[in-house]
């Protein structure tokens, strides 16, 4: 249920979203799109999304997550990573901003640790209001000051290289006519999807022990991904990971598991999948050491463990992305 009341997506709708907003960040002609030089020598990345903060009620799908979230944000902190929170870091859809803001303040100071040098965020379909620089400043200077400047997409320009490279990062919720910026669905997530979901006590998102391509709506961004030159494609929305269009098996090598290897795709689909799974487990996507891996922070007994799922060499993963 909570699929449908979210997904509706249209191939071409979806295609022609991503294009434009793609294009005009390269063109560097919207400034909703932000455009970064990155040296993967020096810079370190983590990017989470889909946190979907709430009131601390039953129908909060952050509650199990918030104190992995935290501790996995403090390390990354104390390390002199970037933080990039990728859409739906507030579930909007179904709380009012004046009801969640202030039961997520320990949240609120992990991430605005890293403002405003080391912080991006952009807005997902369940965040969108974040659109509206005057919501942004009215909500949110409380937490992080201003000016905060919150963004469509993320472009990522990868200095150092023989060839242009480019890391484009979105939510990916684009084209899609149920999630982007639709009131219907808004309203049947809200008055029908949050009353369900709390007398049952229940959480959609199970954590996924899959990141091979499992959903629609992540193979609709792998095929237009695939489409494109010299770039690879980082959203969440779908709250499925997906590492490297689901090419690579076989953690912690970095070589190609021939056995398993699905010789049609082409490495350049990744999903950072969601920080609200039901046991409380949190997966992203770090790029850092010249490599991009999927992670994933978990309890382990009292404390909060850091896991490496898929890895590997962004230098190695270009060159097979060249030759796919």
């Amino acid at each position: 249920m909570g699929n449908k009341l979210a997904a509706s997506p249209k191939q071409s709708t979806v295609y022609s979203s991503l294009s434009a907003l793609y294009k005009k960040g390269l063109e560097e002609k919207d400034n909703n799109v932000k455009l970064l030089d990155i040296d993967l020598a020096k810079d370190k990345f983590i990017i989470f999304s889909d946190q979907h903060k709430g009131n601390k009620s039953w129908a909060d799908d952050f509650n199990a997550s918030e104190t992995n979230y935290i501790k996995a944000l403090g390390h990354y902190y104390k390390e002199g990573f970037t933080f990039i929170s990728l859409g739906d870091s507030e579930e909007l859809w179904k709380f009012q901003p004046a009801d969640l803001l202030p039961k997520n303040e320990k949240a609120f100071a992990a991430e605005s640790a890293f403002f405003p040098n080391r912080f991006y965020k952009t807005f997902g379909n369940h965040d969108i209001i974040w659109k509206d620089i005057f919501a942004v400043s009215f909500y949110l200077k409380k937490y992080f000051g201003s000016p905060l400047k919150i963004y469509e997409g993320i472009v990522l320009k990868v200095k150092g290289l023989k060839i242009p490279f480019n890391i484009f990062l979105t939510h990916g919720h684009q084209g899609d006519l149920m999630s982007d910026n639709n009131a219907v669905s808004t309203w049947l997530v809200a008055h029908i999807w949050m009353p369900i979901q709390r007398y049952l006590r229940v959480n959609i998102n199970s954590a996924s022990k899959d990141f091979s391509l499992r959903n629609g709506h992540n193979k609709m961004m792998y095929g237009w991904s695939s489409q494109e030159k010299d770039m690879l494609l980082i959203t969440g929305h779908t709250h499925s990971p997906v590492f490297a269009s689901g090419r690579y098996y076989g953690h912690p090598s970095n070589k190609i598991d021939t056995s398993q290897q699905r010789e049609t795709l082409k490495p350049c689909y990744f999903n950072s999948g969601c920080c609200c799974f039901d046991d409380g487990d949190i997966t992203g996507i770090e790029i850092v050491d010249g490599s991009i891996r999927l992670v994933k922070w978990c309890d382990d007994g009292p404390l909060t463990k850091r896991k490496v799922l898929e890895e590997i060499k962004l230098a190695q993963l270009i060159e097979d992305l060249n030759k796919a």
